[in-house]
């Protein structure tokens, strides 16, 4: 390298194109490549996470935009769930397009074979439906053998869950149905639906044999068209909207599906996103964290280039351009890495997307990802490096001597630019609010996480006892050793374990609140759609099953068509009325009784007064009722208030008495309107039993019996819900993981970081040990001794903030009560010290078994 320095030549305006700058890069570089890209390499996880997640979400907007009209299956689509309107009707059937239509509804089904039950969604398709895209079955022509009628086709996952095969029988009702063959794929289904409401499918002509259309049965009619052009597509849709908004049916484009899925995966896209965004802002701190231990080691370096003639600004651009050359390497592999980690990802979001969707690599967010890479690398290294222009010659001759400055107008603009990075950065991936309230977020996170692990850290220091073994002494205060990163690698490491522990304390605790784990009053199976003259029927199976009969409920349906003596289209036309539409035109399902259950709370007014009222007599006297809280707010009510109620065509006016605070998963059905007796007994009714079954194999006998004599009756067992609930959480936890691995990674890159950076450190610490004694044995404990420390004190802290994050969580956001797993967080904090433990040794090997003469040669 010396005859490069006899040929430096001071120049005046420094530049960073200097060749000669780009030749002294290169030789320095040679003999650091290993260490400048260890220096990147917490780069290379953080760009490889924001490369897949946002290649993963511009090829899915892609697909979607292609595939929409596949995914509704039609031009437009007409849904009630009621009976259309003869008014209606006439709108519909003017249209010269082309028609099918549909009936869904839950029901059992019993297999016959497998003599099993279970509540499935019902399909009854009629016409040429799907339009658009293919019902894919196993085998091929199913589809076309059950539109012939007497057939059925179901999921696939239901087929496969009780062992269903083709040509075995199922019954429906009072009709027995051979199944033609399994459903892999449906215009507008996903697999996240199929595991809630798996689904079975006839041919509409064979739903009324089936018994169970009743009166108080929900089912939601659909209507489907096929256009010619999109023009005569919005052309419908411009004529069918304002009689559809008037009766409070649904209508819905292949646009508003679009859309629709759009902001879906948005949601779903910026959840993850800022979760990648995590690691890349932990790369961040790794390369500044780096290049600051690597600046440091250079001063030596500088001060001999500054002595032959070199300026501040050409030592600054030697390093400068090697950052820059490794940056955009460890960007490129990362960039690479993210796009081939993205064709991996789709199989883990599988069950969250409708249909069969392809993915291909976007090379925007590859060049995005580069790009950002750049940057990073360039602007979190120059703080560190600017220092070294500071660097004054008389320090080759005289150790420690100072910089001349440390602090300049280049500084305080790169502090400017590195302080706007995130919100920057955060807002492209998302939107400038989320980016904002998200960036301000993690640095409160980080800060509260590394007060939390410098006072574990202090606590740690003194209450550790003097007596105790020497090994564990000094492997606790090699955690204080200069250069060391201990906080940076708390941090990192803990942010990894804190993300992880959140996750698993919201899974536990939104588990928790639907598991029905109460006494025996605690309801976790609902019988609904009973006819009256079923009632007593229902009931007396229930108590020969061995069961309790919670609650039997009435439930009477109704519409809204007066608010505080405004009609319901008037108050729509009232673009200032802030009333919620959707919660105008429902249709609401209410009941009647004379007292709270224990599930409600009345949190204003009173209860309702019990009042014997003749259907006829509604027109004119007035019936007192309570409502739910937050229904209030959407219906923009409060005590005193009138509603009238269209009841089976008998208009009820009413006024409101009270607000309940209801907790709806408790002792389930729960209601938005409640009656007093007397005032809708006369009125058509359905009837809804709770009971509370532990017992699977009565469980199953009583779904046999209950099938057997009333087959319209259906069963929803709350067990199976809290069994999906969770495979679904299990689903989007590993997703989580996956990303969360990305920090912990990070951290632990740049823990191998700083273990090269200070090897020489460490290599002299163990001369002096073995000079008073110590053996390789005693040296290897203590490496991996200072490692769990560091790992566990890491996993304790981010463990600590979890739980205080996970309780603001529960409590503000989901609203429900704080449940922890403690050894599943105790299994993360194990996990993440053996980790670090292994990584730290495994880095580490060279520094224990080098010869102490090797490093007494070097010193001398």
């Amino acid at each position: 390298m010396l005859d490069y320095l006899i040929k430096i030549k001071r120049k005046s305006k420094p530049s960073i194109f200097d060749r000669w700058v780009w030749k002294m890069a290169w030789r320095d570089s040679r003999h650091n490549f290993s260490r400048l890209f260890l220096f990147a390499a917490s780069l290379i996880t953080g760009i490889a996470g924001v490369v897949s997640i946002a290649s993963l979400n511009i090829s899915l907007q892609g697909e979607l935009d292609r595939n929409a009209r596949e995914l509704l299956g039609a031009d437009l689509v007409v849904s009630t769930t009621k009976k259309f309107e003869p008014e209606v009707i006439a709108a519909l059937d003017s249209s010269k397009a082309e028609q099918a239509l549909s009936s869904e509804m839950f029901s059992m089904v019993y297999f016959s074979e497998s003599k099993q039950s279970r509540l499935v969604s019902l399909h009854a398709l009629g016409g040429n439906f799907p339009f658009y895209g293919e019902i894919e079955t196993d085998p091929p022509g199913a589809f076309a053998t059950m539109k012939k009628g007497g057939h059925a086709l179901i999921d696939e996952p239901l087929a496969v869950q009780y062992s269903v095969s083709t040509n075995d029988t199922l019954k429906l009702g009072n009709s027995s149905f051979i199944v033609a063959g399994y459903v892999r794929k449906f215009p507008g289904g996903s697999g996240i639906l199929a595991t809630f409401n798996p689904a079975v499918y006839i041919a509409h002509s064979d739903l009324d044999s089936t018994g169970l259309v009743q009166f108080g049965s929900r089912i939601t009619k659909r209507k489907y068209f096929k256009t010619a052009t999109e023009a005569e597509a919005e052309k419908l849709e411009t004529r069918f909207r304002p009689i559809l908004k008037k009766f409070g049916h649904r209508m819905e484009t292949v646009e508003g599906r679009k859309e629709d899925l759009g902001e879906g995966f948005q949601s779903i896209y910026k959840f993850f996103s800022l979760l990648a965004f995590i690691a890349l802002i932990l790369g961040c701190i790794g390369v500044a964290s780096s290049v600051h231990i690597y600046a440091r080691e250079k001063t030596d370096e500088v001060a001999v280039l500054r002595c032959v003639g070199s300026s501040g600004w050409q030592a600054f651009s030697i390093y400068f351009v090697q950052i820059f050359w490794i940056g955009l390497v460890a960007s490129i592999i990362g960039a690479g890495l993210g796009g081939t980690i993205q064709q991996f990802v789709p199989i883990l979001f599988k069950e969250f997307i409708p249909g069969d969707l392809r993915f291909e690599l976007a090379w925007q967010a590859v060049i995005a990802g580069v790009v950002l890479g750049v940057v990073v690398s360039l602007l979190f290294s120059a703080l560190p490096l600017l220092m070294v222009r500071f660097v004054p010659p008389l320090q080759a001759l005289r150790a420690n001597t100072g910089l001349t400055k440390t602090f300049s107008r280049a500084r305080i603009f790169v502090i400017f630019l590195i302080v706007l990075f995130p919100f920057l950065s955060a807002a492209y991936q998302t939107d400038w609010v989320s980016g904002s309230l998200f960036t301000v977020g993690l640095a409160v996170v980080i800060g509260l996480l590394g007060l939390v692990a410098v006072g574990i850290l202090k606590l740690a220091r003194q209450s550790f006892k003097r007596q105790s073994s020497f090994v564990f002494r000094h492997a606790l205060s090699n955690l204080f050793r200069p250069n060391n990163q201990t906080q940076m690698l708390l941090i990192s490491i803990g942010l990894g374990a804190l993300i992880i522990s959140v996750l698993n304390i919201t899974r536990n605790s939104l588990l928790a609140q639907v598991e029905f784990t109460g006494g025996e009053n605690q309801s976790n199976t609902i019988l609904f759609d009973i006819q009256p003259h079923q009632k007593d029927g229902v009931v007396n199976l229930i108590k020969t099953s061995g069961f309790k009969a919670n609650q039997v409920v009435p439930i009477v349906t109704c519409r809204i068509r007066e608010v505080n003596g405004r009609n319901v289209p008037d108050i729509q036309k009232d673009t200032t009325d802030n009333i919620r539409d959707w919660s105008l035109t429902r249709e609401y399902r209410v009941t009647y009784r004379d007292s709270l259950t224990h599930s409600e709370e009345l949190v204003e007014g009173k209860t309702q007064y019990t009042k014997t009222l003749q259907p006829g007599q509604a027109k004119h006297d007035s019936v007192y009722v309570t409502v739910s809280e937050g229904m209030h707010e959407n219906l923009n009510l409060k005590l005193g208030d009138s509603l009238v109620f269209d009841v089976q065509g008998i208009l009820v006016k009413t006024f409101i008495s009270g607000i309940r605070k209801v907790d709806w998963p408790i002792d389930p059905p729960n209601f938005i309107f409640v009656f007093p007796k007397g005032a809708i007994d006369n009125a058509p009714q359905i009837w809804v039993a709770a009971t509370r079954v532990d017992d699977s194999a009565k469980a199953t006998k009583f779904q046999q019996e209950l099938i057997a004599f009333f087959p319209n009756v259906s069963m929803f067992d709350l067990r199976l819900l809290l069994s999906t609930i969770n495979s679904i959480f299990e689903k989007v936890g590993m997703v989580v993981r996956f990303l969360a691995v990305f920090s912990i990674l990070t951290g632990l890159i740049v823990l191998a970081g700083a273990v090269m950076n200070s090897k020489y450190l460490r290599m002299k610490e163990n001369v002096l040990l073995r000079t008073i004694g110590a053996r390789t044995k005693q040296i290897t404990y203590i490496t991996l001794i200072e490692y769990a420390y560091l790992g566990f004190f890491a996993a304790l802290s981010g463990v600590l903030l979890s739980v205080a994050a996970g309780w603001i969580l529960c409590r503000f956001f989901f609203d429900v009560a704080f449940a922890a797993d403690w050894m599943e967080l105790g299994l993360t904090m194990i996990t993440v010290a053996m980790m670090t433990m292994l990584i730290g040794w495994f880095n580490s090997r060279e520094v224990i078994n080098s010869p102490p003469l090797q490093v007494l040669r070097k010193e001398s």
